[in-house]
């Protein structure tokens, strides 16, 4: 019973760790540093995910951060990116 809830929780943390690799600096731009975390957007309201090619994100209604979205398990990471520049 350990070793199954081991394995479990080893799938989780590789399914995360996974999800970190795959940031699209197209769709999120730079992640947001500590300073803007401190004295920054609390990024109280979070908008509906969007989706992106294969990416999905969910935005701050407030200052427009981006946020990855695993639109496979629903689940939402923690770090907020800046949006990238608009490119014409």
């Amino acid at each position: 019973m350990v070793s199954t809830l081991l394995n479990s929780l080893q799938l989780i943390a590789n399914a995360k760790a996974g999800q970190r690799e795959n940031i699209d600096s197209r769709v999120f731009g730079k992640k947001l540093g500590l300073i803007s975390r401190i004295i920054g957007c609390p990024h109280k309201d979070v908008g509906r995910p969007f989706v992106e090619g294969k990416t999905g994100y969910r935005s701050c209604l407030g200052c427009g951060a981006r946020k990855p979205f695993n639109t496979e398990t629903l689940e939402t990471s923690a770090a907020f990116y800046c949006p990238p520049p608009i490119q014409t």
